[in-house]
Parts: C-alpha cells; structure tokens; sequence
C-alpha cells in the first residue's frame, strides 16, 4: 500500500502536517493586472513616455512632439500540478483527515513554485540590475559589524536615486541568518510590532516591512562563489498574475480510490526593475 504513516496502530491521533515553509515572495508583488488574465495566456502592461519638459519664451514657437508609448508583456507560461490518490482501504484504516492533510501540503507546494519562480526572475536579471547600479556588493554577512544596516541603506539610497518614494511601499527580504544578525540592531520594535507579526513581518528598517524568506534564490554568482540574493524593493517592482487555482477531488474508474488533482497557472515579470536592489550575501 502507498500509505502506511497514517494507518492507526500505535500513531499519534493528531496528524501532524509539515510546517509551512517561511515565505511571501509572491504576495509581496503587484497582483493588479490579474484581472486582465481571463482567457488570455498573456498580458500587455502599457505605459507611456514622458514628455519633455521645455522652457517656455513668450512669443516664441512652441516645440511639439509625438507622444510615445511602450508595453511589456507579462506571460502566463508556468503550470504547476499535483494529482495523489488514497486507496479506500487505507482511508477506512487512517485517522479521520487524511485526504485533507494531503490536499493541503499539495497547495502550500503550489504556492512555494510561485514563489520560487519569483525568486528566480531576480536572478535572471541579475546582470541588468547590476550594470544599473542595483546590486550591492557580494558580503559575508557574518562578518558585518553593525548587523548589515551600511548595505540596507545603500539599497534605500539608489532606489529613492531612482524616484522611489517614501510613501510607497517596500518590503526588505532576509534570509534567517542575516535577520539573526540585524535583529539586535533594530530592537527597539514599535507598538504596532505584534500587529505586523500577524501579517507575517518580523518588524520595520526605516519604511521598509521586513520578512524572513527560507525561498531566496540561492546558486553561484560571478561564476565563482554560492550566495543568497536577498532584496529590498517596493510593492510595484515585480508584477503577478495567477489565473488558474483549481482543486478537483474524483474517483478513478479504474479502482477503489479518492483522488485529487490541483492545477496551478501563473506568471511573473519585473516591471519596475529601477525599484529592486539586491544583496549578494554568503
């Protein structure tokens, strides 16, 4: 039989799930193009150029210029799914909630691809972001002296360069290990700590949210050596659309089972890539 762990012998009544893993990548994106998606395996975010700005001479010709426009195209191209099916017997012999523990850790799966896949585009674009200015330089975060606050507000300084403002919202993703080393220099926590703990931060640097991510894109970097890229950017840097969330339980015609199946259709782009920088640590 394919399951065996939940089958009462002398097991626990309490099925004990793994724990989620500590992430929000995905949920720190911008989601308003989402609804753009129906029917579509594509979105097109357009924009627009600024027009210049020119001194004006009373009496003199004005100089007119044609208005331009740009786009992107955000591809709904990443289909990720589960499909696992329980024997009736080894239903009948588990504790009651099997079906509904595995459904459970399936979608959690679900939700970590996104977020690796979002983690994955930083590194894609390491290379432009780095010729751009935004991204900081390769640290042993251990051996920083003041918890890494100098490399925090380097990344604050070329993004507010880049027109990002203090109102908007930015988001600071840590590693555990560098969130144990600055945690000491950012203690004093204000009153309103214990509501931003419910919403998944670990505190604020500055206007800054800060999150503990276990799904940092981790690999080789200058061809050489194996870092984290953690990232300070805002809410409007990388945008996301799911389009398809779709859990399906059924019976295989072909045994005695309960089956369920779950599809998952999303994409991802950085659409705002002036508003990210990242931090090569080790």
């Amino acid at each position: 039989m394919a399951i065996a762990n939940f089958q009462q012998t002398i097991w626990s009544k309490k099925i004990q799930l793994q724990l989620d893993t500590i992430t929000s990548l995905k949920n720190h994106c911008d989601f308003q193009f989402e609804g753009d998606t129906k029917n579509a395996k594509e979105v097109k975010i357009l924009g627009v150029t600024r027009p210049t700005i020119r001194t004006y001479t009373p009496g003199s010709s004005l100089t007119r210029e044609a208005g331009t426009d740009s786009a992107q195209t955000l591809e709904l191209n990443q289909y990720k799914y589960f499909d696992f099916e329980v024997e009736d017997i080894d239903k009948v012999q588990s504790v009651p909630g099997l079906i509904e523990a595995l459904t459970k850790e399936a979608t959690l799966g679900l939700s970590e691809e996104a977020d690796k896949y979002v983690a994955g585009l930083v590194n894609t674009n390491i290379s432009t972001l780095a010729s751009n200015g935004q991204v900081g330089t390769k640290t042993d975060i251990s051996g920083v002296s003041d918890g890494g606050i100098s490399l925090i507000e380097s990344g604050f300084k070329k993004l507010y360069e880049n027109n990002c403002k203090v109102t908007d919202t930015f988001y600071l993703e840590l590693n555990p290990e560098w969130y144990t080393i600055l945690r000491p220099e950012i203690i004093e926590l204000d009153t309103n700590n214990s509501e931003l703990i419910k919403k998944g931060f670990v505190g604020k640097y500055g206007n800054a949210l800060i999150s503990i991510e276990n799904l940092l894109y981790k690999g080789t970097y200058d061809g050489t050596s194996s870092v984290t890229l953690c990232m300070l950017r805002t809410s409007k840097a990388i945008a996301f659309c799911g389009q398809i969330n779709k859990v399906e339980a059924f019976r295989p015609h072909d045994g005695f089972q309960d089956a369920v199946k779950g599809l998952y259709v999303f994409g991802a782009k950085i659409v705002r890539p002036e508003q990210i920088f990242v931090f090569p640590i080790y």
